[in-house]
């Protein structure tokens, strides 16, 4: 068991290392330099398989983010997602699950959505860049960090790793059939009792900005 934890200890330092310096000589994101910008509203997660989940819009108060740089806020819809594409060998370092910047990684993917899949989107949403993408992600993450929700604050090795030929390449390429699938609506009595029930059963994460007092 020792040399199994000096082995992951190993591991988690060679990646944090690595991923450092890389993000130190790549990334086109000054992250010291980035503003937080404006979210609010109720995020909710439901798990649908394994590693695979659905967002839900809350109709009563809706997530929403506001870049520092636009006027409109970036409001996504239903959709299917499964958090960060996190590379399964680096769960289990803190800060890099697909689930640590779970608010941010909800308007990542919806406005990959949005240019991939041409889900419906005001026109300035529509308009974002690749480059544009990552740094609203910085941005989000940026607020959640000030929001002392971030134990593991890795948010500059992820904001490198967003902006990888790999991501670019995902945002270049049309969305298949497949992963531009809507969830269907939920009906309307069940939606109703979702919203007044405690969170639990499918719900995997249940959220409001702004946070309340820990």
């Amino acid at each position: 068991m020792a040399a199994k934890n000096r082995a992951n200890s190993f591991l988690r330092g060679a990646v944090l290392l690595s991923t450092a310096a890389l993000a130190a000589c790549t990334s086109t994101i000054a992250y010291e330099d980035v503003r937080p910008g404006l979210f609010s509203g109720h995020v909710v997660v439901e798990w649908v398989q394994q590693d695979y989940f659905v967002y839900r819009k809350q109709r009563s108060r809706p997530f929403s983010f506001t870049p520092s740089f636009m006027r409109t806020a970036i409001v996504p819809e239903d959709m299917y997602t499964d958090g960060g594409s996190v590379p399964q060998v680096f769960w289990n370092i803190p800060g890099l699950s697909p689930w640590a910047l779970g608010p941010a990684y909800i308007i990542h993917d919806w406005l990959f959505a949005v240019h991939r899949c041409n889900r419906p989107a005001p026109p300035e949403v529509r308009q974002i860049t690749f480059e544009q993408s990552a740094l609203i992600l910085a941005e989000i993450a940026k607020g959640l960090a000030a929001e002392g929700l971030l134990r593991d604050n890795l948010v500059p090795q992820v904001v490198w790793a967003i902006q990888t030929r790999y991501a670019r390449d995902l945002w270049d390429r049309p969305g298949t059939p497949e992963e531009c699938r809507e969830p269907a609506p939920l009906p309307l009595a069940q939606a109703r009792a979702r919203r007044s029930a405690l969170p639990g059963g499918r719900t995997v994460l249940d959220f409001t900005f702004p946070p309340r007092s820990r």
